[in-house]
């Protein structure tokens, strides 16, 4: 069985570690506010502001941010502060058994795509592949705040239907295959993903619903981190893939061929594909709970979980 974090509640205290590239004071405080009028008090990390090269601090100093607010008893959950790089340096020095006696929700995406998928590879942890603090916390009007505080507080679960099947309301939606199907729910950014092939935290994506979204990589990038997987073994057998937004790079001529691409490099499976699904760097986004389990009804435009990805407190 997954290991499932506690909801979160009203009043409830979040810590916020910097796992990956360094952040901007004047975006922390902004993301502050978000928290703050969203109901919730927060902790910082000691190291936020820290700033070794291209990262937020060195290994041992984002380390231990890390593993002190999730031992820290009156921190109920955990916001990365943004991506960028530096997650997966971290990924061989995690206290997993820590981790796993001490489960808490982690939310973030992009860069920590890769500590997401390494905690289900070790401890099938479930996580949240959502909002960043000082990234789209500080425009609150990018994050899909209602689905967001949902998803963490557990509410009941039609209110939360209702919720995740607005998603699937886009009519930008291209369903290749179109269906219903369902499974545990594993993914993120995909150059991150790729990345992680052939090391010791790539999980195993058999059965899983796989979704996928990448920004400012060229055209040839996204074809061969997708190849990458494919050569992997990534799409053997999944039980969906869920492309969300590809956003390419400002002056790329090839937008328009994006589409053709994905349909493409899917033609000849035999599994689900959604493409142009609303998730990634994008307003409003649609947040995943990593390792959760869900099921599409394509025609019918329904999404529901079909168990809670956090335990009642």
């Amino acid at each position: 069985m997954p290991l499932t974090p506690p909801a979160i509640q009203k009043g409830d205290c979040l810590g916020i570690f910097a796992p990956a590239s360094p952040v901007r004071q004047e975006f922390v405080e902004k993301g502050h506010n978000y928290l703050l009028q969203s109901g919730y008090s927060y902790r910082d990390g000691t190291a936020l502001s820290a700033r070794a090269y291209h990262v937020a601090g060195d290994s041992n100093s984002r380390l231990v941010d890390f593993e002190d607010l999730l031992v820290d008893s009156e921190v109920k959950g955990l916001i990365a502060a943004r991506g960028g790089y530096g997650s997966m340096t971290l990924l061989p020095r995690l206290n997993y058994e820590l981790i796993r006696r001490h489960p808490k929700i982690i939310l973030g995406f992009s860069d920590v795509t890769a500590l997401q998928l390494a905690l289900w590879h070790r401890i099938e942890l479930i996580t949240f592949s959502g909002p960043m603090l000082a990234v789209e916390m500080a425009r609150p009007d990018a994050v899909n705040s209602s689905l967001l505080w949902a998803l963490m507080s557990g509410v009941e679960e039609e209110l939360l239907n209702v919720l995740l099947s607005a998603s699937l309301e886009s009519q930008e939606i291209e369903f290749l295959r179109p269906g219903t199907f369902s499974g545990r729910l594993l993914g993120g950014t995909l150059t991150i993903i790729a990345a992680l092939a052939g090391s010791a935290y790539m999980p195993d994506f058999s059965g899983k619903i796989i979704f996928l979204e990448d920004r400012g990589e060229p055209l040839y990038r996204i074809d061969r981190a997708l190849t990458q997987l494919r050569l992997s073994g990534v799409f053997n057998n999944p039980a969906a893939v869920v492309c969300g937004d590809f956003t390419l790079p400002v002056e790329s001529r090839e937008a328009f061929q994006l589409k053709t691409f994905l349909r493409e490099f899917f033609v000849d499976d035999d599994f689900p594909v959604l493409m142009n699904f609303p998730y990634g760097h994008i307003s409003q986004s649609f947040i995943f709970p990593q390792g959760g389990r869900m099921q599409f009804e394509c025609r019918e435009r329904k999404i529901s979980l079909l168990e809670s990805p956090v335990t009642s407190q």
